[in-house]
Order: structure tokens, then C-alpha cells, then sequence
């Protein structure tokens, strides 16, 4: 199947994207960036030919997550995470799990989970300006999926 086309029709753009944390839709984010990659290395033999005769299975690697937003939202995330905890104060140990809908009339609907995610850094910097505070977390995900989709080989199940 290739891909659609639009004629005067809405492309995604950010206002399409609805963000949820453990089924709590979030508001105030400004920033989401997500990725994963499969390593896989190429095996070389004796041939004149001397190009690759296979490579590898691979290794998958998700990458950090970064979410950023006023400094009222993540604090929002934070305390959300650490009620969760035993001791309600802690939020570096709660898992979690950040859905990502990009949703227009236009489009197919694409939904992204990033699963079993902790956050592992917290990034503040101000300085003098007119634009709101803000900050940034870094979470550190297990799998992607996209419209349960997945890159690595779940031939024998997922994670």
C-alpha cells in the first residue's frame, strides 16, 4: 500500500498530536522528540568480489525521549509519578508509558507508544526574557511502538 495524498486537506502539524501518560492526556507540552535504531553489522568474506555476504540480526536500541513544556506541566508529570511511588516523593523508579496520537481528518490516524519509560535527567536554564519558563526532562524508554509497528524482530513476541 503506498501513501495517501491530500489535496487542500490538513497535513499533521503540531495542534494534531494529543499526548498521554499512563491515560492522563497532558496539555501543556511544547516538545516531544523520540527515536530507535537497529545496529546490525555486515559480515565480510574471502571473495574478489569482496562486498558483504550478511550482516547481523541486529541490536535494538531506543533512544532517549526528550518532553519539554512550561515548567508547570512537567512538574505536573512529576508529581503524577512520584503518587505512584511508595513513598510519594520519589519519581525516578515509576514506570510509565507515553502515547503519542497524531490525529487529522485528513490523515490516517498514527498512534506511538513508548513503553516502559523512566525519567533518568531533568534540564532548567532562564534567563531574562518575555517567553514563559520552561524545562526539559529526558526519559529513557524500553520499545517503540507506531501503530503497533515495532523495528526489532518480534517474530518470537515483544518485550
Amino acid at each position: 500500500m503506498a501513501d495517501r495524498y491530500n489535496i487542500n486537506g490538513n497535513a499533521y502539524s503540531w495542534a494534531s498530536i494529543v499526548v498521554k501518560i499512563n491515560d492522563e492526556r497532558y496539555w501543556g507540552f511544547t516538545d516531544l522528540n523520540y527515536g530507535d535504531k537497529r545496529e546490525r553489522v555486515k559480515l565480510w568474506g574471502m571473495a574478489r568480489h569482496h562486498a558483504p555476504r550478511g550482516r547481523s540480526h541486529g541490536k535494538y536500541s531506543p533512544e532517549p525521549v526528550k518532553l519539554g513544556g512550561p515548567k508547570s506541566s512537567i512538574h505536573a508529570l512529576r508529581t503524577a509519578l512520584a503518587k505512584q511511588s511508595p513513598d510519594n516523593v520519589s519519581y525516578g523508579d515509576v514506570e510509565f508509558q507515553i502515547v503519542a496520537q497524531y490525529i487529522e481528518s485528513d490523515e490516517l490516524p498514527l498512534i506511538v507508544v513508548i513503553e516502559r519509560c523512566v525519567i533518568v535527567a531533568n534540564t532548567s536554564g532562564e534567563s531574562e526574557s518575555p517567553d514563559p519558563l520552561k524545562e526539559e526532562i529526558e526519559i529513557d524508554p524500553m520499545y517503540i511502538r507506531r501503530n503497533d509497528l515495532v523495528l526489532f524482530d518480534a517474530s518470537e513476541g515483544q518485550p
